[in-house]
């Protein structure tokens, strides 16, 4: 994975307008036992919706 960094822009589509750029706007860490995962928050610049994805360290 990428490390995804507070105001980075990422290729992913909006779920609300579907406008192809999102920012991030929060990265919260989640350990579990064996792994660590992210809760990446995000924000489309177009119409301002919220959304959120968990991805894995080493994905």
């Amino acid at each position: 994975m990428s490390e995804f960094k507070v105001g980075q822009s990422i290729m992913e589509r909006c779920t609300s307008c579907y406008h192809n750029a999102l920012k991030v706007i929060k990265v919260v860490p989640k350990e579990f036992e064996d792994k660590t995962a992210y809760v990446v928050w995000t924000q489309c610049p177009e119409c301002g919706n919220n959304d959120h994805q968990l991805t894995q360290k080493d994905a």
